[in-house]
């Protein structure tokens, strides 16, 4: 599977995004105590933030949500909206972008699809991080750093 190249991020309200933006997959900038939550995901090569594609019937919210449960083992508080990101793989795609707090992350994760978990901040982070999600990470995170519990935009 190719890395997605980062086109722009729309913060935008939730409710009823333009069709041209309708979010296919959704991510999630977990706050833990040490700084944001990445996974390395073990066929991209690349570390990332927790998210995946949209299941059918799925709301975009209760995606982010249960992608962080399967990729980080991670439970969040509540998680506000963000936006929408939009990238390229070869084709466009966009997804939604949430935030929440964690209060407990495993020192390890190792499944079928991640091999490790770290704490990402603007001064340190692991590496090689995946474009999209860096270029989401530096866009948001003093954001989510100043303002305690994320804010909706």
């Amino acid at each position: 599977m190719p890395l997605a190249r980062f086109i722009d991020f729309h913060e935008i309200p939730e409710a009823d995004p333009p069709r041209v933006l309708a979010p296919a997959f959704a991510v999630v900038l977990a706050r833990g105590p040490a700084g944001v939550v990445v996974v390395f995901n073990r066929f991209r090569k690349v570390w990332e933030l927790p998210g995946g594609m949209i299941d059918p019937g799925e709301s975009a919210c209760d995606c982010a949500r249960r992608e962080l449960a399967e990729e980080a083992e991670c439970s969040a508080g509540p998680l506000q909206w963000l936006g929408i990101v939009e990238v390229d793989d070869g084709r466009r795609h966009c997804g939604a972008v949430f935030a929440g707090e964690v209060a407990r992350v495993p020192a390890q994760v190792c499944n079928a699809e991640m091999d490790g978990i770290a704490a990402w901040t603007p001064a340190a982070g692991p590496q090689p991080m995946g474009a999209t999600d860096r270029a989401l990470l530096e866009r948001l995170f003093d954001r989510l750093d100043r303002t305690g519990p994320p804010q909706s935009p």
